[in-house]
């Protein structure tokens, strides 16, 4: 599944107050899933690190103490765990993540089966305004290509999560990317180069979606300092992300393809949508177009909720849009009706919204 298929498959999972299990590849956008779920839904969201822990640390170490009628072991309480209770003391419900449960000790893998299926470990017990959501990585055990050093569940533990499989789709990246902020050079590199959002490079670092994340925050930082940063620096952080012959792909793309997008401004200046506008649409790729689009819609989408513009807004964007092949307007058209809310109220009411989208589709259905 996608990454949108996979997050309302894992709402759906937790409606019923079961686990969702998320098996996808190392970068592939697990804890992206878990963040937007949470943000969507006001949780507070609290991430455990299965790699990251050492036997008897999330169960916390057991100490004696002295009663009145004898001695008593306690635990201590892990700091995540005093995390969720800080958020629950807040009334917030808390969405707790728990990570990479087959990349750890297999002491540490049953100390987390108890927090995540019996919902406590060692007297401490979570309070019911907690959803679990666990992730892993694919093992070879279930026909996986990759070889992760992995501690496989026994049968039992399977049979008591629902297995969501995820898997890279660059159309949903880049929609995410652009509320994400990743810089649009390589958002575009991505539109351009689809295969290269998750490639395995024999014998080289592997290139997943997260590596893209880093190579944004770089290129961010070299083109505001291209004096100072030389080429060779920079085409070496980007080969230690994503490998050597996708780094120099990347470095020549962005040096050889320096036209700027169709902008917000660029359509909403004026009286009318100029010429100049309407002759670029024509010269733009497929790929161009959607991702100008996509910003385009992000800012109206804000500038929607003042009612005493929205009309203006709504007119001239699909003067845009109504410059686009049909195919693609259809796909935007459908992309706002998923994703742009307050564009949506609008345009159900803009007659030339409705009728380009019929005429389209009839058109595309022949």
């Amino acid at each position: 599944m996608n990454f949108i298929d996979t997050l309302k498959s894992v709402e759906l999972v937790l409606e019923t107050n079961e686990v969702p299990l998320i098996i996808g590849e190392s970068g592939i956008g697990k804890t992206a899933l878990a963040k937007k779920l949470a943000k969507e839904n006001n949780w507070s969201l609290v991430v455990i690190d299965g790699n990251l822990l050492k036997e008897g640390e999330i169960g916390g170490l057991p100490t004696v103490e002295n009663y009145a009628g004898g001695k008593t072991t306690l635990y201590a309480v892990h700091y995540k765990l005093r995390e969720i209770d800080e958020e629950i003391t807040k009334g917030k419900s808390v969405l707790l993540f728990i990570d990479e449960i087959n990349r750890c000790e297999h002491t540490v893998q049953q100390e987390l089966m108890n927090l995540i299926l019996n919902r406590e470990i060692n007297g401490y017990k979570l309070d019911e305004n907690v959803k679990i959501l666990a992730a892993m990585n694919p093992s070879i055990k279930y026909g996986s290509d990759f070889d992760y050093q992995v501690v496989d569940m026994d049968a039992a533990q399977e049979n008591r999560f629902v297995w969501l499989n995820m898997e890279p789709d660059y159309n949903q990246w880049i929609k995410w990317a652009i509320e994400a902020g990743i810089e649009q050079k390589v958002i575009e590199f991505i539109s351009t180069f689809p295969e290269y959002l998750h490639k395995i490079n024999e014998d080289d670092v592997r290139a997943t979606p997260r590596s893209y994340e880093r190579v944004s925050k770089s290129y961010k930082i070299y083109k505001n300092q291209q004096d100072t940063i030389p080429r060779s620096v920079f085409l070496n952080v980007i080969k230690g992300n994503v490998g050597k012959v996708i780094a120099e792909e990347f470095v020549s793309f962005i040096e050889a393809d320096s036209k700027p997008l169709i902008s917000f401004e660029d359509i909403f200046e004026g009286e009318i949508l100029s010429n100049q506008v309407i002759e670029k649409i024509k010269n733009e790729s497929h790929t161009r177009l959607y991702i100008s689009a996509m910003n385009i819609l992000k800012m109206l989408d804000i500038r929607m909720k003042d009612e005493n513009e929205s009309d203006f807004y709504m007119s001239r964007f699909m003067d845009f849009l109504r410059e686009y092949p049909v195919d693609l307007m259809v796909g935007i058209m459908k992309d706002i009706k998923n994703s742009y809310e307050n564009v949506y109220k609008k345009a159900i009411d803009n007659e030339t919204f409705v009728e380009a989208y019929f005429e389209a589709y009839s058109m595309i259905r022949g």
